[in-house]
């Protein structure tokens, strides 16, 4: 079995270590020579391709899976669909997603998009919930946090800067009353109880992916994404956003300075009609809490593709989630014991 990796940043690594504990044959693929040959994992059998997404293409992959920037998806989604090659990606632009989705329908080609954590992992917990039952009102939530703030924003970016600052200012897809409706993203404040104790959520893009209009077509009346912080950060990135006027550039920098990577922990949060399904992700020497809940649950979906018990175009219903939940599993179960 060949797993192309797309991408050998941070993400892109860790999704190859665990397609490699799946038994496959990974090619890891990237025109940055410091991310492709600086790896500090092992592979069990792993072959560094130095070149770009446009330049290299292996027909005879059983899955690939694209840890690019959402920008550079549709190119090797195209290729893949037009050569029948089996893909999936990590996403988080639903007009990108959209488009992706739309060619994989026209040829019938195998293909799930947005992958990771949110859009993701939480989107296929969401999925099985509804399966259980008629849900009124389906409430996903994801937060990273730092398993220690030290700074005023309470937050350290273990992801994309660049990721971070779209999705709090980009607008959201939301269902109210059995009506998609958009809503603005850092809006819809709420305190939540989980087990970290209190948390703040709001409105954030992306994180709902295409579920809104899935829960939407099951008859679910209310159905939104929010991602948690700890509580004070959103009105703190609104004044620094609203009413000192940074953006672009000047606030990715703000938030490089105030707010590096750090030890984490991740919140995966799921409400079904008030059933209540919550996973907390710790970190360890190998991999952040965000490399795991981002990398895991994709490997997880492209292991189950390529072994064709996923085929076709497809999307979170389509996940059997007892089958996913028991490679997650094996993947945190590999890791602890590689600890």
């Amino acid at each position: 079995m060949k797993a192309v990796v797309m991408g050998a940043g941070r993400m892109g690594q860790a999704i190859a270590w665990s397609m490699d504990k799946f038994g496959y044959e990974i090619f890891l693929v990237d025109n940055n020579s410091k991310n492709l040959f600086d790896t500090e994992y092992e592979f069990s059998k792993v072959s560094l391709i130095h070149a770009s997404s446009e330049d290299y293409f292996n027909d005879n992959a059983h899955i690939v899976i694209s840890a690019m920037p959402y920008h550079q998806n549709f190119s090797i989604a195209e290729k893949c669909i037009e050569s029948n090659v089996p893909y999936c990606d990590l996403g988080g632009s639903v007009p990108a997603s959209r488009k992706i989705n739309e060619l994989a329908r026209k040829k019938g080609a195998t293909v799930i998009t947005d992958l990771g954590l949110a859009p993701g992992w939480v989107n296929i917990i969401a999925e099985d919930g509804a399966k259980q039952s008629c849900p009124e009102s389906i409430k996903m939530m994801v937060g990273g946090l730092p398993k220690n703030p030290n700074n005023y924003l309470k937050y350290n970016c273990t992801w994309s800067y660049d990721g971070l600052i779209n999705e709090y200012k980009d607008s959201c897809e939301v269902l109210v009353n059995g009506f998609q409706t958009i809503v603005q993203g850092m809006e819809g404040l709420e305190l939540v109880e989980t087990s970290l104790g209190v948390l703040e959520a709001f409105y954030t893009s992306g994180g709902a992916a295409h579920s809104v209009s899935s829960m939407q077509d099951r008859g679910v009346k209310n159905c939104y994404y929010k991602t948690l912080r700890y509580q004070g950060h959103r009105d703190a990135m609104r004044f620094l956003m609203y009413e000192c006027g940074l953006d672009g550039e000047d606030l990715k920098q703000a938030i490089i300075k105030a707010c590096p990577p750090a030890e984490d922990i991740v919140v995966v949060r799921v409400d079904v009609d008030g059933t209540v399904s919550e996973k907390i992700v710790e970190s360890c020497d190998k991999f952040s809490a965000m490399q795991k809940a981002t990398a895991f649950p994709i490997s997880s979906v492209a292991d189950l593709i390529g072994h064709r018990i996923i085929e076709g175009p497809s999307s979170y219903k389509d996940v059997p989630y007892q089958t996913f939940e028991s490679n997650l599993n094996q993947l945190f179960n590999e890791v602890k014991d590689a600890e």
